[in-house]
């Protein structure tokens, strides 16, 4: 029989799994848009109606992806959303989670480092429990990016629902603002958080380690440009070879 612990991460991890693979996708969708538009302008026009086509299909996969991450749940269709885990975790939340937590996991989703700082300490020091982890939550709330405190998102919200999700005929003052999708490092930026939301959660309340996605989906795109550029970099030859590499490949 499972114990009590175990049942408890079991639970979290069906609800965070989900979404932690949702930030995955989301993260790749970016990287090809990334990748394919470092070098666009050096691309053959016989190639243009492709690398258009991906980058259609990778930016409405973005902008779905990212409203699902932070959509909220209807009592009647629950959802796998980052306020859904963390409604969760906070109701879940117990006091022998509370030494796992550390500094550099609350700064990375913009905690300043006196609020982290004092938030630990005030575990630790055995203050009153209930305060602390309303505090803690309280504070993850204020920064959770939400329609109400972050443009970017509004925007993709409204993309998402008069455009990609829906075919929604909307008047000119309206048309105007579909012109323009947040820029790749707002919306990467919205991604990590939740990101990097799951891995806390993840590290404090189960016994799992959510790792960074490793496999870069902008080199995957830079590859296939290189060879359409017929550029064929040979790095392993060292010298000017690796420095062409390493010029065509670096983030600008």
């Amino acid at each position: 029989m499972l114990s009590p612990a175990a049942t408890a991460a079991d639970e979290l991890m069906a609800r965070l799994n989900p979404v932690w693979s949702n930030t995955y996708w989301i993260k790749n969708a970016l990287e090809l848009c990334e990748g394919m538009w470092q070098h666009a302008a050096e691309l053959p026009k016989q190639h243009h109606h492709f690398f258009s086509l991906v980058q259609k299909f990778a930016l409405d996969s973005a902008v779905l992806g990212i409203c699902k991450l932070f959509d909220r749940s209807n009592p009647s269709y629950p959802k796998d959303t980052i306020p859904d885990v963390m409604d969760y975790a906070k109701t879940n939340f117990i006091d022998t989670y509370a030494s796992r937590l550390d500094t550099q996991t609350l700064i990375d989703l913009g905690v300043s480092d006196h609020d982290a700082t004092k938030i630990i300490m005030d575990f630790r020091k055995g203050s009153d429990f209930l305060q602390t982890r309303d505090n803690l939550f309280m504070t993850l709330g204020q920064l959770i990016p939400t329609r109400e405190n972050n443009s970017s998102l509004q925007k993709l919200f409204f993309v998402r629902d008069k455009v990609i999700a829906h075919q929604e005929r909307v008047n000119s003052s309206k048309s105007e603002q579909l012109e323009y999708l947040p820029s790749l490092d707002d919306m990467e930026n919205i991604n990590n958080w939740g990101s990097n939301f799951c891995r806390l959660v993840a590290c404090i309340m189960t016994n799992t380690t959510l790792l960074p996605h490793a496999v870069s989906a902008r080199m995957a795109a830079l590859s296939v440009v290189e060879k359409v550029l017929g550029k064929n970099f040979d790095p392993s030859k060292g010298g000017a070879a690796y420095q062409e590499w390493e010029a065509f490949y670096k983030k600008p």
